[in-house]
């Protein structure tokens, strides 16, 4: 059983998640996804337009997903270990280095419990922050 780990905010959810989540899970059998909460994505980036309930619900009901829940710490050492992950999957917006960093992992820590980095590519077309850009020309 190979067990994959997404984290993400997952705010304002779209084709952009739903393809990387669609993606993530064809690596294994099990999808498993932190949602980080509001306080900590306030703290890097803006707090998200949907609180961490609703968008924990909303990837919870997505059909890749085996299970998901709520992170409020950027350490994610115990989820990786609790849920015997074998494979993390980012964007490639990140680079290896800086996301690590970001989760407060380690390569040596990776290879200590047998876990790879797997880096897809972006969907064209969509993110979040060009939805954010288009409501608000909307205006």
């Amino acid at each position: 059983m190979k067990n994959v780990y997404v984290i993400g905010v997952f705010d304002l959810f779209h084709f952009g998640h739903v393809e990387l989540l669609r993606r993530a899970k064809e690596l294994g059998d099990r999808l498993i996804v932190a949602i980080n909460g509001d306080e900590m994505v306030a703290s890097y980036k803006r707090r998200p337009f949907l609180s961490e309930q609703d968008r924990l619900e909303v990837v919870k009901a997505c059909r890749y997903v085996d299970d998901a829940f709520i992170i409020h710490e950027y350490d994610n050492k115990e989820y990786i270990k609790k849920y015997d992950i074998d494979i993390i999957v980012h964007g490639d917006d990140w680079d290896g280095e800086g996301y690590l960093k970001q989760i407060r992992v380690t390569p040596e820590f990776l290879e200590e419990h047998h876990v790879s980095m797997v880096y897809l590519p972006y969907t064209k077309g969509i993110s979040t922050s060009e939805l954010v850009e288009k409501i608000k020309a909307s205006k």
